[in-house]
């Protein structure tokens, strides 16, 4: 009955025209990337929706119009000589070196293995081929690129990602402040509020045909992190505002409603309903989208890929739901946005009561009063819907079969890693916790966590392992307070140190995923090749041999 209700709810908003994927027609809204993207100019779909507009999008879609009225349907090549008339292919950044950057920071002397300590500064001086810096012409005309422009110098990805995304900051800020790269890291913090006052909330990334979708709300997670290493409270207090509004945007637009035995609870789940495919992958969401018969299934698709694109996992069997709710299938069984998931949940229960934190530091009792409250109330509803007692971990739940999806994902201890969990219940189930994670054979590769157990040729799952995921079962494992869970989190550390030093001394680069089954081998699978550089990578190393150089060592 649920499914059929969102079925309807679906065919509601079709019928009702969804908005396009961002206000931006040429890159979101058109006939001409419709043409260019199915006419796969580029083996890239990212790559047109990245260039920039060398006159004005009325004069480009009327000239456009006119080829559409002379040919019908364009060839390949009349649709490359038009692009190339008409955009730029030239970057809208300019390499950027912070003025913070440290060749030896200090962090490096509590590193005891020597080859280790060379490995941390190798990583410490790739932030500076990692810096970016937005270009005078964006500002000067910004209706003429995909760019959102943002004031301050920032840490790129990597690879084809040279915008700011969202979630990757998080822990690219947390390498920069072990650097002692404290100015870069409230940049990018600045950055991001930019975006949120630009767009209404911090987009997916920093490019327009982002605009309809987020990613995991960890902006005061961020704010948090780097007020607990300068106390810049000002800096707080100028900001304050702005953070509350991105929470205000999850609470509006991303919450549902739902029963359990019952009882009625309130959580989040991810979820992006606007029109057609993504801009960036449109030739593959199109193609993928063809095998459903009505329009109304096939929006459907396109909202649950944007919705996982969302969630960052893009893509999983996490989100795949067939016809007897497991999680076989493919891209043609995604269902994100009937699943309510645990990482997402956690970390807003975090972002909620560091809200309650800010306000108290800031002197405004009630208001902090009032977010310690949501937080009480989000802990409260993961626990009596997320928690399994049967198997002693958080499971994500499935709205339209009412019941846990009971796979593993290292996102199952993501309440453990956000401190979404009392002291008294994680006492009460540390043993459970650290026996589902060692009975999982999750923890069993050398080469780190997958991010799943299942070989669906996806980007996120088997057998690729991903930083932010082994950084979120580490704190996890860390969190359990116990020693046995303290000892496990070091060896997990450890392991993914060491197969990140081993394909660093091969390939003299960080790349943003790895291969759990053969240590220091980057992944595979996914839309695009592996990329490198890399952001997130950097950071979850640096805050592995920051936490643990004194006994970490680089062969056994």
């Amino acid at each position: 009955m649920y499914h059929l209700l969102l079925l309807l709810v679906t065919a509601a908003a079709v019928a009702n025209d969804l908005p396009p994927s961002c206000n931006r027609s040429i890159y979101c809204d058109s006939e001409l990337l419709h043409h260019v993207q199915l006419a796969r100019l580029y083996p890239d779909s990212k790559t047109f929706v990245d260039l920039h507009m060398r006159d004005s999008e009325e004069v480009i879609l009327t000239d456009f119009q006119k080829l559409l009225n002379e040919t019908s349907n364009p060839t390949k090549e009349q649709l490359q000589a038009f692009v190339d008339k008409h955009f730029d292919s030239t970057s809208e950044l300019e390499n950027w070196t912070p003025h913070d950057f440290n060749e030896n920071p200090s962090f490096l002397t509590g590193i005891r293995d020597e080859q280790l300590k060379q490995f941390a500064k190798d990583i410490n001086g790739i932030w500076p081929g990692l810096g970016r810096k937005v270009k005078s012409q964006v500002f000067e005309n910004p209706d003429r690129f995909s760019f959102i422009p943002i004031n301050h110098g920032f840490i790129i990805p990597g690879g084809r990602f040279t915008e700011i995304y969202y979630w990757d900051t998080y822990w690219i800020i947390e390498g920069l402040l072990i650097s002692g790269m404290k100015e870069t890291a409230k940049g990018m913090i600045e950055n991001l509020i930019q975006l949120l006052k630009t767009v209404g909330h911090v987009p997916n990334g920093s490019r327009w045909y982002y605009q309809e979708r987020s990613q995991p709300p960890l902006l005061s997670a961020m704010m948090s992190l780097y007020i607990r290493e300068t106390m810049d409270i000002a800096f707080l207090r100028n900001n304050i505002k702005a953070l509350e509004e991105e929470l205000s945007y999850w609470l509006d637009t991303q919450i549902i409603t739902f029963d359990k035995e019952d009882k009625s609870y309130m959580l989040l789940r991810y979820f992006s309903p606007s029109n057609g495919p993504r801009p960036e992958s449109y030739y593959e969401d199109y193609n993928s989208g063809l095998s459903f018969t009505s329009d109304e299934r096939k929006q459907e698709f396109y909202t649950d890929i944007k919705s996982a694109a969302e969630s960052g996992w893009d893509f999983s069997s996490r989100w795949f739901v067939d016809n007897n709710g497991s999680n076989t299938g493919n891209l043609t069984t995604i269902h994100t946005k009937d699943i309510i998931p645990v990482d997402l949940n956690a970390i807003f229960a975090n972002a909620l009561q560091n809200m309650a934190y800010f306000q108290a530091l800031l002197l405004n009792p009630l208001r902090a009063a009032h977010w310690a409250y949501l937080a009480k109330q989000w802990r409260n509803n993961i626990e009596a819907v997320l928690w399994d007692e049967a198997d002693g971990v958080w499971y994500d739940y499935d709205l339209p079969y009412k019941s846990h999806r009971k796979y593993f994902y290292p996102s199952n201890v993501a309440p453990l890693w956000m401190g979404a969990v009392s002291k008294g219940l994680i006492r009460k189930r540390s043993a459970r916790v650290l026996n589902y994670l060692e009975n999982s054979h999750g923890l069993d590769f050398e080469g780190g966590i997958p991010s799943s157990l299942i070989r669906s040729g996806e980007q996120w799952d088997f057998p690729n392992a991903w930083p932010p995921l082994v950084s979120i079962v580490v704190n996890a494992l860390e969190a359990l307070g116990t020693d046995e869970g303290k000892k496990v989190a070091f060896h997990v550390a450890q392991t993914w140190v060491r197969a990140c030093f081993k394909g660093f001394s091969v390939n003299k680069q960080m790349f943003e995923k790895y291969d759990a089954e053969v240590p220091g081998q980057f992944g595979g699978g996914g839309e695009y090749k592996v990329q490198s550089g890399f952001g997130w990578s950097n950071g979850v190393v640096l805050e592995f041999l920051a936490k643990y150089g004194r006994r970490m060592t680089s062969h056994d």
